[in-house]
């Protein structure tokens, strides 16, 4: 197998497109040279290999027992109550039970609030206005009920404090922000895979997501990784969603209804908006909490995508149907605008997918006629085309060959361009609608590592 991982060896091993995209080889990949596999790809297997369980350490209770926050190894388990309804209450009850927890909280979340807001706005000289306007221009657009909770849970994390400075403590501003940041700044990417029927070894469905997220410049976010259950009352689904700690928008998420969603940036050129906009993230969290499959939750956020600030992906599963969100929120002039992507969907001119009964999603748009930067983009490009390929290998993939294939890549390897196991990887969500078992890979503190280990974790 040819190693060094030009682009043009990429096209080669994955036979993905007809023609050429422009592309500018990075100057690390601009010489190709041979090497044993096992020096590019970590080839251990996952099958036999049983993902392991975590023990309790510490547990931590808000005084009305709305809140219950496990501490183990690895990440934090939390339980919210809102089968009365009260969202307020939870969001109050989230804080009282974080600033239990044997955490300094605001070392872990105000800087990477600004570093964040340091990418997004490199020029503000201490002046986070911008910032503060973007706020509260999504907060008054928020559902009800998510305002009022957000409102609660920073109102007591910060203690009332108010304003934007780094000094060390989290204000009601920045904690409203730490829900709000793929909405408000964007500082995320990620890539996602589901297999089913024909292509899995089980015949149900399998997938899984990979969050590549800014970890914090010491790591701190890894610190706080977190499975969070909303425990929901009568009418509405309850729900499971992985973020971190004190952050109350969705970005991955099961429902009980088994519907799985995870967010995906995809880019454009578009100015920014936020006055009348709504986040796509809250969006997709009521969905899942009011319906009851994968294409109805689609449709409801294609449906939403005009009124949203960032144009992105949801990859969104069932047990009996996979199906990606592309919300485009440009000019329409410039595409179809929204679609709903399934296996069926027409890709767009140049791209080539050969396994019927699987998706994958990367950062970017991929259906005909929608506005995507596929084509400029080398990085999105070689992404799709690794999942093209590694699919390939096997006529039927088992559950250990999902988590191989997105931890590939081995972690010293500095060669291997637009990696699906980078060294920003958060964490990884894999799901077996099969077993019901949710295995998730967690970074911590010390970063990526080969043949990382999976965590089973609860999913009720």
């Amino acid at each position: 197998m040819i190693s060094g991982m030009t682009f043009l060896g990429m096209l080669l091993l994955g036979a993905c497109a007809d023609d050429t995209p422009d592309y500018a080889a990075p100057a690390s990949a601009a010489v190709s040279t041979i090497e044993p596999v096992d020096v590019m790809w970590d080839t251990r297997s996952y099958e036999g290999e049983e993902a392991q369980t975590e023990s309790v350490l510490e547990t931590y209770t808000s005084a009305d027992g709305r809140c219950v926050i496990e501490k183990k190894p690895s990440y934090y388990e939390v339980y919210l109550d809102y089968q009365d309804g009260d969202y307020a209450a939870a969001g109050r009850a989230y804080a009282e039970a974080i600033l239990k927890i044997d955490l300094d909280y605001a070392t872990v979340m105000e800087p990477y609030l600004y570093e964040n807001i340091n990418m997004a706005f490199p020029n503000l000289n201490g002046d986070y206005t911008p910032v503060e306007e973007r706020i509260y221009a999504l907060l008054q657009n928020l559902p009800e009920e998510y305002a009022t909770e957000l409102e609660s849970f920073a109102q007591a994390i910060s203690d009332g404090r108010k304003g934007m400075e780094s000094d060390g403590k989290l204000s009601y501003e920045e904690a409203l922000l730490a829900s709000l940041v793929p909405d408000a700044l964007r500082e995320f990417s990620c890539n996602s895979l589901a297999v089913w029927g024909e292509k899995s070894e089980s015949g149900q469905m399998m997938v899984s997501r990979t969050m590549e997220w800014p970890q914090g410049s010491e790591f701190q976010m890894c610190m706080a990784q977190a499975v969070i259950h909303f425990q929901m009352g009568e009418g509405k689904n309850s729900y499971t969603g992985i973020a971190v700690l004190g952050m109350l928008d969705m970005l991955t998420g099961l429902n009980d209804k088994g519907v799985f969603a995870g967010v995906l940036d995809a880019g454009s050129d578009d100015v920014y908006e936020c006055e009348g906009k709504k986040c796509y993230t809250y969006e997709l969290r009521y969905a899942m909490e009011h319906l009851g499959d994968a294409r109805s939750v689609g449709e409801y956020m294609v449906s939403e995508s005009e009124s949203f600030t960032f144009a992105h992906n949801v990859l969104i599963t069932d047990a009996k149907e996979c199906v990606v969100a592309e919300d485009y929120v440009g000019s329409p002039e410039e595409s179809n605008g929204a679609v709903l992507r399934d296996q069926h969907s027409t890709l767009a001119d140049g791209l080539v997918w050969e396994h019927p009964d699987s998706l994958c999603a990367v950062n970017a748009f991929v259906t005909e006629g929608n506005y995507s930067r596929l084509a400029r983009s080398g990085g999105n490009y070689v992404r799709f085309c690794k999942f093209h390929t590694w699919l390939g290998e096997k006529e039927r993939l088992t559950f250990a060959d999902v988590k191989g294939i997105v931890t590939r890549e081995r972690t010293d390897h500095k060669t291997v361009f637009q990696k699906l196991y980078s060294e920003n990887v958060f964490h990884i969500v894999t799901y077996d609608y099969a077993t019901g078992h949710m295995e998730i890979c967690f970074t911590g503190t010390e970063g990526i590592v080969d043949h990382p280990v999976f965590t089973r974790v609860e999913t009720d």
